[in-house]
């Protein structure tokens, strides 16, 4: 398993964060947690 923690920057429009992470999802990039206070998320990927 691979790990990425991504986090919306304090510029970065909602829209250009979404697009990010909709990139992500289709290379095969899933949620493993997320924490709303701190606007950051660890994605994981199954490592082949």
């Amino acid at each position: 398993m691979e790990y990425k923690l991504l986090h919306k920057g304090p510029f970065e429009k909602i829209d250009t964060f979404q697009k990010r992470l909709n990139a992500l999802s289709a290379n095969g990039w899933r949620v493993i947690t997320s924490f709303a206070g701190g606007a950051y998320l660890v994605l994981g990927k199954e490592k082949h």
